[in-house]
This record gives C-alpha cells, structure tokens and sequence, in this order.
C-alpha cells in the first residue's frame, strides 16, 4: 500500500469514527428529551413537584429516596456514620445499609443536593435513570448490531414497561445503566478478549461494586441469573474455558476492585452492630411480590393502550403493588422475541440472551405458580433462593429489570439480523422479515407509556420556613407519624438541611424475634403512636387501636419528657387532623409557628429552649 493510499484509508476510519460518534450522541440526545418529556411540564430542575406515587395517600417511597440524598453529604460533612444513624427512628436508629440507600447516587448528586436541594437533586437522577440506562443499552447493542436496532433495544430497555412502573416510585431500581455495562465485560471476558483479562476483572469488579452502591438486590438477582448463564456457557465450552488461566486473575481483580468499593457497605449490612439478622421484610410479605404467569400479556394502568377491563385484572396482579407488576410485554412483542430466537437459534448471543429472559421471568414468578392472581401450589425454583444467604431477601417480580435487559438484547439482534433479510433477494425471506418488524413496530405501541407520569406537589417554601423556629439538634415528633406511606417528616428533614431528627421513620427495622419489619417500632408510651397512626389512616392497621381509657394528653407530656422531643410539627392532613390539632392545642397550648397557610404549624415543647407548656 502507498503512502497516499495509507491516508486515504486513515482519513476513511477517521470520518467513520466521527459518523459513529455523531450518531452516538444524537441517540443519547433524542433519549434524554425523551426522558425530560416523560414528566414534563415537571421540569428537571424543579424543586416543588416530585413523582407521585401509586397508592394514593402520604409521599411514599420517593420521599425516603429524598431523604437518602440529603442524608449522604450531610453525614459526609459531618463525619457521622453513613450507614448507621438515630436521625430517624429516634431513638433506637436504623442500619441504612440495610435499607434503599443509593449512597453512590448520594454521592454524584451531592453538588446538586448542597445547592438546590434534595428535590431537585432527585428530579434530575431520576430523568438521568431514563436516558442513561437507555444509553447503556445502545453501547452494549453497538457490539453486535448498527446504530438503528440498537437505538430501537435502548428505548425498550430505558423506557419499558419495567422502567415506566418502577419509575412511579423507585429512583433505586430505575437508575440501571451498569447493568448492560456488566453484561458487555462477561462478554469481552469470555469471547471477543480485545483487552487484558485483568483490567476487565478490574473494570467488572468496579461496576458490580458501584450497582451495590444504587441497589444491592438488583446485583443480587443480576448474579442469580449471570451465575445460570456462566453455568450454561462453561458446560457447553468447557474444554475452551478450562485452560484459561486469564479468568482466574480476571475474577481475582474484580473481587479485590469489588471489596474496596463496596466492602464497607456489606460489612455493614452483614456484621456492623444493629444490621438485620433476618430479611428486611418478613418473607411470606416478600414473596407475595411474584409475577403473573399472564403479566406479559395484560397490560397495566401504566400502559397508554390498556383497555380498563383488562388494567383492572392486571390491578390484582402482585399482590395490587402497580410498581411491582412490570414484567408486560404484550402478545406481539412476546412473539416477535420468540420468532428471533427461534429463527436465529444458531446465533449464541440471540439464544442465551432469549434463555435468560425466560429464566429470570419464572425466577420472578416466586415460590409458586400463579396464574391470573389464582395460586396453583406449584412449586418453582425461585423457592430455593428463599434458602441462600444474600439473596433470601429478593423481591421476586425485581427480576423483571433481568427480563428487560435480555428482551432488549434479542429485539435489538433481532431486529438488526432482520434488515439484513429485508434486502435479500428471496421474496419469502423478505416478505417475513417485513412482517417480523411490522409486528416489533405493533409491539411497541402496545407498550407505550402512559405520560406524563404524574406528580405531586410539595409544601411551598413558607412552609419549610416555618420549621426554622426549631432549634437545631432536636427531637422532633410529627403528625402524620412518620410511618409508610406518611413520609412528610423525612421530606421536612430533608428539606431543612437534617437540623433535627424524628421518631418513627420510613425503613426496615428489627421486627420482633429478630425478624425484619416496615413499622418503627412502638415506644413508650405506645398510646401516642397508635393515636396518631389511628387519627391519619382512619384505621388502626399498624398498630394496635389506642387504648380509649388513656388520657391522650397525660400520655403526650409523658412522651415529650421521656424522648425530650424539642418540637412537634402537624401538617393537616389524613383521615382526622383536627383531634391530633385539638389534642396539640389542649395540652401544648397555640403553635409557636404556623405557616402563612395555616396548614403546618410548630409547637416548641420547652426541651433545652425554655419555652412552651405541658400541663
């Protein structure tokens, strides 16, 4: 080859590398307008409206997501413990590293938290979770496909039915880029090998590590599911792979580069004083979080083209939890995959990819069978993870992110091996292939999102003002009482810089007998905390009914004195604000301060300030 020819051929790779890089960032462009689009008018930066949540009473889990975002550089400034606090729970605490902390996600958006605030700070993570997992997709797709069936792969994986109901609720279990990323380094590990073994374990290690640090169950059941395919592609290449000394130096540095990342966090979940000994939930509550056998092909609330009849019955499916029911697909898409792997079985990444998506979807299945919400008794190996350490406390329907990831991989493949028959000149080949993409184009109608998702607004800045009256380092008590779903109190912490901490608190804690429990636990006396979970939910369902013999107003002193609880804040809301306001004013006497609309209103209880009553 000449020199005028070597040029030319360099300047040729160069002009295809910057196509290839135009092309890269206008795909990731159209996915975070696509991303920004999902909630609009609710813009990203918006700090008075956050995501609302499914169920319709109190803020729910995104306001415990708050909560962890504010609480991360907080503790870090403050050189508190990170993964272990009394700041709510008061005054028994809580082992964080037991709970949906995200501390990474604390971390990067700490800059954004310190100077906007929390709200805003999980407004752009969570449009951020959209896009980059849709992004992460479209680079892994990239290694076997052109650039419009991997657009088309990272659009299913970034805004899929799985995305669209977790998004309702889970900043945690949305915020899922790594795990494409994870599937990319298996397969540079074991089959293309253009890099060093070593620096791929490194690099694998540090992305497991950091998907322990967003949600260690989504590593969790990524691992069930890539243990069963390393099994499967060992068995079936086994005389290649046992000479391999490079995987055993591979799976040495990703342990070592996984430990230092993420070993603080697992010691602290496994050994740090007051980490659960037993399941974050009781695991007969867990399991009842299991895929329909028909949630592929009943669409959900969350679907724009759901007749009612059929979102009604998909309604009762997982046990009614909305953001657990994820794993719809629609009957086109579900044939489209199974056209693929079957006409291309003979494509290794197309069949284990669809081998995959069928394991992790019976592991989300559970224990047992259940078809159309009726429990057949038949057994199913999710049961037997009840059993293992470290995974004994999954939510079985979360293996519909697993389900995701490899459908989204095979529509990808599927779709770029299919433009290729389109151009064949044999008019049967050409005539199926028109009619397989006709019917992914028919798939993804089905599965369009209801949008914008919708969301809730918070408490203007008049109210959150009116909190400066406490003086900084109290005990505070809150009506609602800080309970699931009636976060209020940790979003008025959050907002508020963590100037004081709260009884009760929404988390996992030692239940009775060692086992894991949602409830704080009842202090003393336990009247106060009935009253008030009786007087929000209407019921008493948490707790017992409050004993109607004590005197309400005895027992709330008792309990100021005993917790020095510095202030009680109400906010009017719930089934019966006015007897918890009624038994405030009565006994503590008129707020200290009440916001300009009357809803939120402080009383200062006297503990270390000297002022207000009891009596």
């Amino acid at each position: 080859m000449t020199s005028a020819e070597t040029l030319t051929e360099i300047s040729r790779d160069g002009a295809e590398t910057r196509r290839r890089a135009w092309i890269t960032v206008a795909c990731i462009t159209f996915y975070v307008a696509m991303a920004v689009a999902l909630f609009w008018p609710v813009a990203p930066w918006d700090s008075s409206h956050i995501i609302d949540g499914p169920f319709g009473q109190g803020y729910g889990d995104p306001t415990q997501t708050l909560w962890f975002l504010e609480w991360v550089p907080f503790a870090l400034r403050h050189g508190l413990n990170l993964f272990n606090t009394n700041y709510f729970n008061y005054p028994i605490g809580v082992d964080l590293a037991d709970n949906p902390m995200s501390s990474l996600l604390g971390l990067l958006a700490s800059p954004v938290t310190l100077t906007l605030g929390p709200v805003v700070a999980f407004n752009l993570l969570l449009r951020l979770a959209f896009a980059s997992s849709a992004a992460s997709m479209f680079l892994l797709l990239r290694t076997w496909c052109r650039w419009p069936a991997a657009f088309v792969g990272g659009i299913f994986y970034g805004f899929g039915p799985y995305m669209i109901s977790q998004g309702h609720t889970h900043l945690d279990l949305v915020f899922m880029p790594i795990p494409p990323l994870i599937v990319w380094c298996v397969y540079e590990l074991l089959v293309t090998r253009h890099h060093h073994p070593v620096i791929m374990g490194a690099v694998l290690g540090a992305l497991a590590g950091a998907q322990a640090l967003i949600d260690p169950e989504m590593l969790a059941l990524l691992a069930v599911v890539g243990g069963i395919a390393l099994i499967v592609v060992g068995a079936s290449n086994y005389h290649a792979l046992r000479t391999r000394l490079d995987l055993v130096w591979a799976s040495a540095s990703a342990i070592v580069v996984f430990g230092v990342i993420a070993g603080y966090l697992l010691w602290s979940m496994l050994f740090a004083p007051g980490h659960l000994v037993a399941p974050p939930q009781p695991l007969v509550d867990l399991q009842l979080y299991r895929s329909d056998l028909l949630g592929p092909l009943v669409p959900t609330s969350s679907q724009l083209l759901a007749p009612a009849a059929l979102a009604h019955v998909s309604a009762t499916y997982v046990d009614s939890n909305v953001s657990e029911n994820a794993t719809y697909l629609g009957l086109p898409l579900v044939l489209f995959v199974g056209f693929v792997a079957v006409r291309w079985r003979r494509d290794r990444v197309v069949l284990l990819a669809a081998i995959l998506a069928l394991v992790a979807f019976i592991f989300s299945l559970g224990p047992s069978l259940v078809i159309n919400s009726h429990n057949t008794g038949i057994w199913l190996p999710e049961a037997l993870l009840t059993h293992l350490p470290l995974v004994d406390g999954v939510v079985p329907a979360r293996f519909a992110l697993v389900v995701s990831l490899f459908v989204a991989i095979v529509i990808g493949i599927g779709l770029d091996l299919l433009m290729d028959a389109i151009t064949t000149r044999t008019s049967v080949k050409r005539g199926v292939a028109i009619g397989a993409v006709a019917v992914l184009v028919v798939s993804f109608a089905f599965i369009l999102p209801r949008a914008p998702l919708a969301s809730q607004t918070l408490p203007g800045a008049d109210s959150i003002a009116s909190l400066d009256a406490i003086p900084s380092g109290s005990v505070v008590l809150t009506y609602p009482f800080t309970i699931y779903p009636w976060t209020e109190g940790m979003y008025w912490q959050a907002a508020d810089g963590m100037r004081f901490r709260i009884v009760g608190g929404y988390g996992d804690f030692h239940g009775p007998q060692n086992t894991g429990t949602g409830v704080p636990p009842l202090l003393v006396p336990a009247f106060l905390q009935e009253y008030f979970v009786a007087a929000q939910n209407g019921v008493s369902s948490q707790y017992p009914a409050p004993n109607t013999d004590v005197n309400a107003g005895k027992a709330l002193c008792q309990f100021v004195a005993r917790y020095d609880v510095g202030a009680v804040v109400f906010w009017d809301v719930g089934a019966d604000p006015t007897k918890i306001k009624n038994l405030l004013v009565n006994t503590l006497g008129p707020p200290t301060q009440t916001s300009s609309d009357q809803q939120l209103n402080v009383w200062l209880t006297g503990s270390g300030s000297g002022t207000g009553t009891c009596s």
